[in-house]
């Protein structure tokens, strides 16, 4: 036997061991993410379980939002904002013809209010964005066997075009009473009651509308 062909017959069976070994790797890799979609699934269908949901009736397309979760998330919102701008509004009333300074505070925080309602809004519409904050929440909060946090709870993609609407609206608004508490008289103030009273009813007609679309069953075709 020459020398050449000896070392290539003693090769042989070290390569033939490698391509084994390859493939034994291989399986094992894809029983890991066999088992690892698995676990993933039934994790999922736990938590849905949990939170008395299913993916084809959210409403806004995440797996364990119920429509009641929405309505509850937004009423959350615009239930306290309208009490405090309701506070703001009768405070006014009282001072607009005989305090400028009380009627201007009165402005000023409702300023205040319009402008943190604006800012919840955003944080719950239904954006890319938003859906990949919220997407990582769920994952989180299944990791750890816990539910579905508020931070995750987005209006629908309908609801959230109206709610678009009502936020440049009601930022209109924010400037105007803006505009309004600095005027110089109590005639002045009072000049621009006519259009905060006309811009005022057009965001609580927007507002709610969200509240009816949002408490109006999904059908299939309005699934995202």
């Amino acid at each position: 036997m020459s020398e050449t062909y000896a070392d290539d017959y003693e090769r042989e069976p070290v390569g033939g061991f490698i391509v084994v070994a390859i493939s034994i790797l291989s399986g094992i890799l894809v029983l890991a993410g066999l088992f690892y979609w698995t676990g993933a699934h039934a994790r999922n269908q736990t938590a849905l379980a949990v939170n008395n949901c299913e993916p084809s009736v959210s409403p806004s397309g995440l797996p364990c939002n119920t429509q009641q979760m929405v309505i509850g998330e937004y009423n959350g919102i615009v239930n306290p904002a309208s009490k405090l701008l309701a506070t703001d509004m009768a405070a006014y009333n009282v001072n607009e013809r005989h305090h400028l300074a009380a009627a201007e505070a009165a402005l000023t925080s409702e300023v205040a209010t319009e402008q943190a309602l604006d800012t919840s809004l955003a944080a719950v519409a239904y954006t890319s964005q938003n859906y990949a904050n919220a997407i990582n929440l769920i994952t989180i909060a299944f990791d750890s066997g816990g539910s579905t946090p508020g931070a995750a709870i987005l209006l629908t993609p309908q609801a959230t075009v109206i709610a678009n609407a009502a936020v440049r609206d009601n930022q209109a608004l924010a400037t105007l009473t803006t505009e309004q508490a600095r005027s110089k008289s109590l005639t002045q103030l009072r000049s621009f009651n006519t259009r905060v009273e006309a811009d005022t009813a057009a965001v609580q007609a927007e507002m709610k509308l969200i509240g009816k679309t949002l408490a109006t069953p999904i059908t299939a075709a309005q699934e995202p």
